[in-house]
């Protein structure tokens, strides 16, 4: 029987859903290397969800495109061979080609109808799976789901377990799968638990729990000339030429923080960023058991900035964000320099045992940053062109913010769950206003 799930005007129909495995089994003696890492086990175990919308046009049928991207599947997954598997107590992976999921499914409305007003609740519908799933800890690791528009057009998206793969893995799977048409991509490796292996004793793993509440998503745009001035505004002789990553992160942390500061009465109630940062290079640079480019699982650190001044400028928080990051980065290697693979498993407790009890801090408000700059979501080609437009979707954590390049050369998305007061709060900030826009609508012509 056909799934049928509405909101509104949206009408998402799922009428096929098969398994697919790696195109060819995967060698006994990969199947044996399958321990995850430290990281892999203090992760979540969510879903990290990515929509990639295509516009018709190209005189393709469906049923050929769904046909190419059932065949890059299965032969990308022959690399990506864990993700075909199933994670264990939370300890091991069974590499034995279980498969993952592909479902197609068509929708009632044209392509135009989401691009014009995206909304995240119907963004959810266009996705395999429920982002907090915690089947993402013991069932299926990757699902894909293309959806069909009335119009030609088509969104497909994909779901993998954040208990195997951060952002940049995400990154690198997309990218895989749309070489897979004749390009060449760098082969994967999964080496991660080699130089941080996991955590025997269980009860020992900090309890690392996203905060959840009743939230609600916005996205905000910051396009080009925007970036420029709030990159102009952000700038000091501390950082003369800030990252757009950087002014955009300071942005949207200064204006949350003022905003819950105005509803606690509190101009002073600190506010403490993490921001996640790729840890690949960082490692490589201290142990040869880590490829900086291509390893793929959870390899994330996160560094922390601290305010408490509601009044404070955008250029003074950047400096602060550098110096901070600056300082983690440079200190990684020195830790691990010469250290026995159980002593980097106890450095990375340690850190998030440090890492629990700031988001636990009462009277304090934490936020969780990832950026998605500069990874492979816009190259990615299937045969049919790059995306009109890459999109995440909303949860119920709060205090998280998500960067995403846009669709213009050099935008940012900025994709922000608050609580619903909290949010509501932010509407009126003159400072956001004038660098942000709320939710427009999608200009439909990819990048250069």
């Amino acid at each position: 029987m056909a799934e049928t799930t509405a909101i509104d005007e949206l009408k998402v129909e799922v009428f096929s859903q098969e398994t697919i495995k790696p195109s060819c089994p995967t060698p006994e003696e990969l199947r044996s290397i399958n321990r995850i890492s430290v990281f892999d086990q203090l992760s979540p175990a969510i879903y990290v969800p990515v929509l990639l919308f295509y516009r018709g046009g190209d005189g393709q049928k469906a049923s050929d495109k769904s046909r190419r991207l059932r065949s890059s599947l299965s032969d990308v997954l022959t690399q990506f061979y864990p993700l075909a598997g199933r994670i264990k107590d939370n300890f091991w992976i069974d590499c034995s080609d279980q498969g993952v999921a592909y479902k197609e499914a068509k929708v009632g409305c044209l392509l135009d109808d989401i691009l014009e007003k995206p909304e995240t609740a119907k963004l959810k519908e266009l996705l395999p799976v429920a982002v907090e799933s915690t089947e993402a800890g013991t069932g299926l690791l990757l699902l894909v789901q293309t959806s069909f528009f009335e119009c030609g057009g088509l969104a497909v998206g994909v779901c993998i377990s954040h208990k195997i793969a951060d952002g940049a893995s995400l990154g690198a799977f997309i990218g895989a799968l749309a070489c897979s048409a004749g390009k060449e991509a760098p082969r994967p490796s999964f080496t991660i638990s080699s130089a941080f292996p996991p955590c025997e004793d269980l009860k020992n793993l900090p309890k690392m729990e996203l905060a959840k509440d009743k939230c609600v998503t916005r996205r905000f745009v910051i396009d080009s000339s925007r970036i420029a001035a709030l990159r102009a505004k952000a700038s000091s002789s501390a950082v003369p030429r800030p990252t757009r990553v950087e002014a955009a992160s300071a942005l949207i942390w200064k204006c949350a923080s003022n905003a819950s500061r105005r509803i606690h009465g509190d101009p002073s109630r600190p506010a403490i960023l993490s921001q996640a940062v790729n840890l690949r290079r960082p490692v490589a640079a201290a142990t040869v058991q880590i490829s900086p480019e291509n390893s793929v699982g959870n390899l994330v650190g996160c560094f922390t900035t601290r305010n408490g001044d509601a009044g404070v400028e955008l250029a003074c928080l950047v400096a602060d964000m550098r110096a901070s990051v600056k300082q983690y980065t440079s200190s990684y290697p020195k830790m691990l320099q010469g250290q026995p693979p159980e002593s980097t498993t106890r450095m990375v407790l340690e850190a998030a045992a440090h890492f629990t009890s700031l988001m636990n801090s009462n009277g304090t408000d934490f936020y969780n940053c990832s950026s998605w700059c500069k990874l492979w979501f816009y190259e990615a080609d299937f045969g049919w062109g790059r995306p009109s437009w890459v999109a995440t979707s909303g949860w119920d954590f709060k205090n998280s913010i998500v960067l995403i390049d846009s669709n213009e050369e050099d935008g940012v998305e900025v994709w922000l769950t608050l609580t619903e007061p909290h949010m509501a709060e932010m509407d009126g900030d003159r400072e956001l206003l004038r660098f942000t826009e709320s939710n427009p609508s999608i200009v439909t012509s990819p990048p250069p």
